[in-house]
């Protein structure tokens, strides 16, 4: 894949029940939670609405593209690409967007994976199987908000999901709250995930959120 910056139905979908960071094979038949295990990077040592158009914020953005998606990012976060990838970070990953505000205990990041689905199957219930699968693996899951927002899929404007919810893999970690949005192309699917501390700046959010929210599917 040449990557560039500039600046139906279907018969049943897995989802690994594993939260760690060893390396994950994707599959054809199913698709991994890789979204959520990457968006766990940690700091070493230290109900449906009415859609609405999906938009980014006045701050100045860097645009990130393939051939097939493209989305936009703060200029001053960092851009990680496949050859500087943490060790363990899932094939499915495609980018990892990295905060630049620095903390103790979390690096507040988004990442992008892409998973090649069995059949078609519609962006909308691509989410509610996504959502379903999640919320089983984390633990004390708390979902804050569900809202249908437009973005551009081959050229038109299509509804998607996006959600944000709260969670923690084990007892011991820290609780993360996750902004998270689901889309399809015929069998392509692609999940972008945010992470972050519930109590990160509401200006890192906003603009975890507004990466998530900017995608475009080509």
């Amino acid at each position: 894949m040449q990557i560039k910056v500039k600046s139906g139905k279907i018969k049943k979908i897995k989802i690994s029940h594993k939260f760690n960071f060893q390396k994950m094979k994707t599959s054809h038949k199913k698709i991994t939670a890789t979204s959520l295990i990457i968006g766990l990077l940690m700091l070493s040592g230290c109900g449906s609405s009415t859609p609405t158009t999906a938009t980014v914020s006045n701050q100045k953005y860097k645009t990130y593209e393939t051939q097939y998606i493209q989305t936009s990012y703060p200029q001053d976060w960092d851009l990680i690409e496949e050859k500087d990838f943490p060790q363990g970070t899932p094939n499915s990953t495609i980018v990892i967007f990295k905060s630049n505000i620095k903390n103790e205990l979390f690096l507040t990041n988004v990442n992008i994976a892409h998973s090649t689905l069995p059949s078609e199957i519609d962006s909308i219930d691509y989410g509610k199987q996504v959502i379903a699968n999640q919320k089983a693996l984390l633990q004390n899951y708390n979902e804050l908000s569900r809202n249908e927002i437009e973005i551009p899929i081959s050229g038109q404007n299509q509804k998607v999901t996006f959600v944000t919810f709260e969670g923690k893999r084990s007892a011991t970690d820290p609780v993360i709250k996750f902004s998270q949005l689901y889309a399809v192309k015929g069998t392509q699917a692609y999940i972008l995930t945010g992470a972050m501390l519930p109590t990160e700046e509401a200006s890192v959010q906003a603009s975890a959120e507004d990466i998530v929210k900017s995608l475009k599917v080509k």
